[in-house]
């Protein structure tokens, strides 16, 4: 993190009161050692050699600076005024007791929860739902979230829609790409050009929706503990998720100098091709009838156009 940043941070927590500086440790070294954790997935021991402080402070901290991170989360995790953005899930890695594993493991045999997310086309995270087992799909994780209003999922307004990848069904609200047709941006690099409206809508669907890849890469690059977790109560492994978030978007707020942002702004990352298969045909119901309506009309503009 940029000593800019970090400082701003420190700032915004302690003119918040959020933490406060003791006799023996000021925010600065709070805040230091949440970062050294989180940024470098340094463990409680090393922390205590760093600071010269036992493992109960450290961890004490560490708690602290957390519930801190989450108040801010509360603030700078918000959705814009037209809930516009894109929208998928991603998974980090978790430590689950083993009478409980079986749930959480993934393809590669560890352990993890899913996550799900949306971005702005500002790399801003502006909702996040964290906690579900490492194997739940991303349709079932968006679908049970809607439907409980604890959840505060911002649904977008009429006409407006989230960007989506074809693991999650075109409906009213989000539109997905056309399936068993070419969408991945690699397919279209070289001479392989688009050869109709769908693959015309594909293409660029797939360009814009790349920014919640970028925003994830950002995110996992800054926080080394997304993928590999300490071995915290599953509750504090949830929270972990949109405190770091809240960091990343305070960055991106801020408008500081960040290197890892400026690296992943333009940066095609590639997304997991296995999802599209996992998930069953379902029978096209009036919502989405009326997306596929909204979907070819947008492709057929498209190709009028080039």
């Amino acid at each position: 993190m940029e000593q800019a940043v970090f400082k701003a941070l420190v700032k915004e927590f302690r003119d918040e009161g959020w933490l406060k500086d003791t006799n023996n440790v000021f925010v600065e070294e709070q805040v230091g050692i949440f970062l050294l954790i989180v940024g470098h997935n340094a463990r409680n021991r090393v922390c205590q050699d760093r600071f010269q402080h036992s493992g109960e402070t450290i961890s004490r901290y560490f708690r602290k600076v957390l519930k801190a991170c989450l108040k801010l989360s509360e603030r700078i995790i918000q959705p814009p005024d037209d809930c516009i953005g894109a929208l998928d899930g991603t998974l980090v890695h978790a430590i689950i007791d083993r009478d409980n594993q079986v749930p959480y493991r993934g393809r590669k045999g560890d352990c993890m929860q899913n996550v799900l997310a949306v971005c702005s086309f500002d790399m801003l995270f502006t909702y996040v739902m964290a906690g579900w087992e490492g194997t739940a799909h991303d349709s079932r994780i968006l679908s049970e979230t809607i439907r409980d209003p604890a959840k505060k999922f911002p649904l977008p307004p009429p006409g407006k829609y989230y960007l989506v990848d074809a693991g999650y069904t075109n409906k009213r609200g989000f539109i997905a790409p056309y399936r068993n047709v070419r969408y991945w941006l690699g397919d279209y690099r070289g001479r392989a050009t688009p050869q109709n409206k769908e693959e015309v809508f594909n293409q660029l669907h797939s360009s814009l929706r790349n920014v919640i890849e970028r925003t994830f890469g950002v995110w996992k690059a800054r926080f080394p503990i997304l993928k590999r977790m300490a071995s915290y109560p599953f509750d504090i492994q949830v929270r972990i998720v949109p405190a770091t978030m809240a960091i990343h978007n305070f960055i991106r707020k801020k408008k500081l100098h960040d290197s890892l942002f400026e690296q992943f702004q333009s940066t095609t990352v590639d997304e997991d091709r296995t999802t599209e298969q996992l998930y069953p045909v379902i029978r096209p119901d009036n919502d989405q009838q009326e997306m596929n309506r909204v979907r070819d009309e947008i492709a057929n503009l498209l190709v009028s156009r080039r």
